[in-house]
């Protein structure tokens, strides 16, 4: 007995749903392995940017142990704050 139009839709979106969520696992497992990890051992590292105004931003910076403070701007970029890995909590 041949499938109704519905039926066969159905079907074609349980696979889709399928191999949608095959692939989202492939891709949390891969990343689980770091295997898409580019720079995981790299010296300098942007934590976090914030952007205060349309011309001017802060920037978190871990350089090996330490971390700075750099804002940056039109005129260019400073250092505000350097820190040393015991003296700031982060995630």
């Amino acid at each position: 007995m041949p499938w109704s139009f519905w039926e066969a839709y159905a079907v074609k979106l349980l696979i889709l749903g399928l191999m949608l969520a095959a692939l989202y696992a492939l891709a949390r497992r891969l990343k689980g392995l770091r295997f898409f990890a580019r720079g995981v051992d790299r010296y300098v590292t942007v934590i976090e940017s914030t952007m205060l105004s349309q011309h001017a931003t802060v920037h978190l910076l871990r350089v090996g142990r330490r971390y700075l403070l750099i804002g940056g701007g039109n005129a260019g970029l400073f250092k505000l704050a350097e820190f040393s890995a015991g003296e700031l909590e982060v995630p």
